[in-house]
C-alpha cells in the first residue's frame, strides 16, 4: 500500500473516531436535558464517562452498534425491546475483545437516563432477565448510592437464570447470585466497578451477607428431609428471621402457619417453598423463605445418627440478639483481605536479573547456614596466632597528612564539577 493511501486510511479512521464523539456527546447533551424532567433517576457520577473504565467507554462509544443504538433508540420502550431481542449474555466484552451488545445498550441506557418508574419496571421485567440484568449494571455504575439498595434488596434470593459469560459455554447463574457479586465486588469480569460511600458499601455488604448466609441455609434445610418435615408441620415451633426501619434484623420464636409451594402470581413451584410464620411475642404475621427459619434452638439430630450436633455459628448465638456487629466484622476482614490481595497484584513483576539475584542470594545463605554449623560443631579455641590474624586483616589506619590529602583533592573536585 502506496504511503498516500496509507494517509488517506489514517485520515478515514480518524474522521470516524471524531464522528463517533460527537454522536456520544449529543445523546450525553439530551440526556442532561431530559434529567430535568419530573421523576427522572438522580446519576451518581461525572454525567459523560458514567464511571466506565476509560477503555471501556472509548471502545463502547466508537462501537458501531452503539452509534446505531444512539440513532434508532430513543427512548426507554426501544432500548428494552433491543435487549430482548439481542442480548444474550451480560460479560462487558464479546468473544472478538468488542464492546458487548449488553454493554453498548447499557451506555445507550445511562445516556436516555431513566425515571424511578422506568427503572422499576426494568428490574421487575418479565421478559427476559438480561433486561433485569442491564437494569441492575445500570444501577452499579451510576445509581444514587442512598436508592441502590431499595431497588436491590427483592432481587437477592430470586432464582431466575441468565447467563453472564459470553460463548457456548458461557457461566450460568440466577438473579440472585448476579446482583449479590455484582454490588459486592469492584470488579465485573476485567473492568473496574466504581466503589461506593464507604459507610453506604459496609451498609449494603452486611445486607448482602446475611441473604449470603440465608441462600446457604435454605440448600443446607433443603438437603435434610427430617428438617424439612418439621418445618412443613402446621403449628410447629420455629425461630424466624425479621427486622424493620426501627429493629435490625434477628431471631425471634414463630410458629407456622402456613406453607407455599407455588408463587401467587405465575402459579410456577417455587424451588425453595416459603413459609407463613407468626411471632408469638408480637403477634404479627409474615412470609419468611427458607433461609429465614431455622429449629428453635439451633439443635438438629443427624438423620444418619443418634448424636445430637449443636450449630457453633453467629445463627445460634443470633437467636438470643442481633448478629449486625459479627458481620460488620466480617465485612471488615473482607476489606482488608481484598486490600491485601490488590497490594500483591499492584507488585512490580519480577525480572530475571533479579530472580537470579534472589537465588544467588538463598544460595549465599545456604552456604553461610551451612558453614556455620561447622564451625558451631567445632570448640571454637581462640589461640594466639588466631587473634594475630585478626588484628592482621583489621583495616589499616590513614595517617593526619594522607587524610589531609584526600580532604584537599575532594575540595578542588567540588570547586571544577559542583
Amino acid at each position: 500500500m502506496s504511503r498516500a493511501a496509507l494517509w488517506r486510511q489514517e485520515g478515514n479512521v480518524k474522521e470516524r473516531e471524531q464522528r463517533a464523539e460527537e454522536v456520544f456527546l449529543k445523546a450525553v447533551e439530551d440526556g442532561q436535558l431530559r434529567a430535568r424532567s419530573k421523576g427522572v433517576l438522580p446519576l451518581w457520577g461525572a454525567p459523560d464517562s458514567f464511571h466506565f473504565n476509560p477503555l471501556l467507554l472509548r471502545n463502547t462509544v466508537r462501537s458501531l452498534y452503539f452509534q446505531k443504538c444512539c440513532e434508532k433508540l430513543l427512548d426507554w420502550n426501544a432500548v428494552v425491546d433491543e435487549i430482548y431481542y439481542e442480548v444474550k449474555y451480560l460479560q462487558p466484552f464479546a468473544l472478538d475483545k468488542s464492546p458487548s451488545t449488553a454493554f453498548c445498550l447499557l451506555l445507550r441506557l445511562l445516556t436516555l437516563r431513566v425515571t424511578n418508574h422506568q427503572m422499576e419496571l426494568t428490574l421487575k421485567h418479565t421478559d427476559s432477565p438480561y433486561i433485569r440484568g442491564i437494569g441492575f449494571l445500570y444501577l452499579r455504575y451510576a445509581g444514587p448510592p442512598e436508592q441502590i439498595w431499595s431497588f436491590i434488596e427483592s432481587s437477592l434470593q430470586d432464582e431466575e437464570e441468565l447467563v453472564i459469560e459470553a460463548g457456548h459455554r458461557g457461566k450460568r447463574s440466577t438473579i440472585g447470585q448476579f446482583v449479590r457479586s455484582l454490588f459486592s465486588s469492584r470488579d465485573f469480569y476485567g473492568t473496574s466497578l466504581p466503589r461506593l460511600p464507604i459507610q453506604t458499601e459496609r451498609d449494603i455488604q452486611v445486607k448482602i451477607l446475611q441473604a449470603e448466609k440465608i441462600a446457604e441455609r435454605a440448600f443446607h434445610h433443603f438437603e435434610n428431609q427430617q428438617r424439612m418435615r418439621v418445618f412443613q408441620t402446621l403449628g410447629a415451633e420455629i425461630r424466624a428471621l425479621y427486622g424493620d426501619e426501627d429493629n435490625p434484623v434477628t431471631w425471634y420464636r414463630a410458629m407456622v402457619d402456613r406453607v407455599i409451594f407455588r408463587d401467587e402470581a405465575s402459579g410456577q413451584t417455587l424451588k425453595y417453598p416459603k413459609f407463613v410464620v407468626t411471632f408469638p411475642e408480637y403477634g404479627n404475621t409474615e412470609t419468611v423463605s427458607l433461609g429465614e427459619i431455622d429449629a428453635l434452638d439451633g439443635q438438629w439430630k443427624d438423620e444418619k445418627s443418634s448424636s445430637v450436633g449443636r450449630r457453633d455459628s453467629p445463627d445460634v448465638r443470633g437467636l438470643h440478639g442481633g448478629d449486625e456487629g459479627e458481620l460488620y466484622e466480617e465485612v471488615r476482614r473482607r476489606e482488608k483481605e481484598t486490600v491485601t490481595a490488590e497490594k500483591g497484584w499492584a507488585r512490580r513483576p519480577s525480572t530475571t536479573k533479579r530472580l537470579l539475584a534472589q537465588q544467588l542470594h538463598r544460595g549465599h545463605s545456604i552456604q553461610d547456614e551451612a558453614t556455620v554449623r561447622r564451625k558451631s560443631a567445632v570448640p571454637l579455641l581462640a589461640t594466639s596466632s588466631q587473634q594475630e590474624l585478626n588484628v592482621q586483616a583489621s583495616p589499616k589506619k590513614r595517617s593526619a597528612d594522607e587524610l589531609a590529602a584526600i580532604a584537599e583533592k575532594k575540595r578542588k573536585l567540588m570547586a571544577k564539577y559542583g
